[in-house]
């Protein structure tokens, strides 16, 4: 090659290279965009969910927790003062069961099956309340009795999956329309 052809493409490859790499940013960005998957953005809840009380649950459940997480990105707040809610998320049963899921034929536990169960409903301002609703999801687990600690730290990871599944269904919840009951009259 002579020093001649190589200052002809030293001289329109970089503008040639920029224009190909830029087509195809465009065409990646438009085949993502019509596929359904969106960059991650501010979540939009209904309005009325702009103050969120969550009752009948400590802040330091994990679930609790997991709901902080997904209204950080999100137009709405949870609230620790049920006088600053525009909604209450009543939580009336959490309830976690470890049960036997696997039995060897020597009558020892092989696998266990964590299920845990969330009964709720909202309470609006204005006194409109949704039915009451439940939610519950299960994950099974080995079970090493002569590694009890590995056990133990497998089914803390497990409950941990847990909250962050049930919390996500939650905020989902909210997210999706709800059917709202009139208040209860006064007598």
């Amino acid at each position: 090659m002579t020093s001649q052809n190589f200052s002809f493409f030293a001289r329109f490859l970089p503008s040639r290279a920029i224009a190909f790499f830029g087509a195809l940013a465009v065409l990646a960005t438009l085949a993502l965009g019509g596929c359904g998957y969106h960059l991650r953005g501010v979540t939009s809840l209904d309005p009325v969910y702009q103050a969120v009380y969550v009752q009948g649950m400590s802040t330091s459940d994990p679930v609790y927790q997991q709901l902080q997480r997904l209204f950080l990105n999100t137009n709405s707040t949870l609230v620790t003062d049920p006088s600053k809610a525009s909604a209450t998320l009543v939580i009336d049963r959490n309830t976690v069961e470890q049960r036997v899921a696997v039995v060897t034929p020597q009558a020892t536990v092989q696998q266990y099956e964590l299920y845990q169960r969330i009964t709720y409903h909202i309470e609006l301002s204005d006194g409109r309340r949704s039915p009451e609703q439940t939610i519950g999801q299960a994950r099974n687990y080995n079970y090493d009795p002569t590694g009890v600690i590995a056990s133990t730290s497998n089914e803390a990871q497990i409950r941990q999956e847990l909250a962050e599944t049930l919390a996500r269904l939650l905020f989902y919840r909210l997210s999706a329309p709800v059917k709202m009951e009139p208040p209860a009259a006064a007598h």
